[in-house]
């Protein structure tokens, strides 16, 4: 699992450990990867965080469209699990 936002570093690492994350994030800071997967800002603020679950091969298992930082975590990871399951 890994996060990608166009925050910096420095931002991203004080949201790491706000909430505790134990995964790593990537600066995204060219918004390459965000436009990619559809995902904007407004006026440089992130407009929806957005989870992209991709699969081994590339392709998008699942999306969450709107993200509530706490307890959002455990449901990617019963996401992955089930992915995991089907192969």
């Amino acid at each position: 699992m890994v996060g990608v936002s166009a925050d910096k570093p420095e931002t991203q690492q004080k949201f790491i450990e706000k909430f505790e994350l134990t995964f790593p994030m990537i600066a995204d800071t060219t918004k390459e990867i965000i436009g990619a997967y559809g995902a904007r800002e407004v006026l440089g603020v992130a407009a929806k965080r957005k989870t992209f679950l991709i699969d081994p091969e590339g392709t998008i298992a699942r999306i969450w469209p709107k993200v509530k930082v706490e307890g959002h975590a455990d449901d990617v990871v019963a996401a992955i699990r089930e992915l995991a399951e089907r192969r």
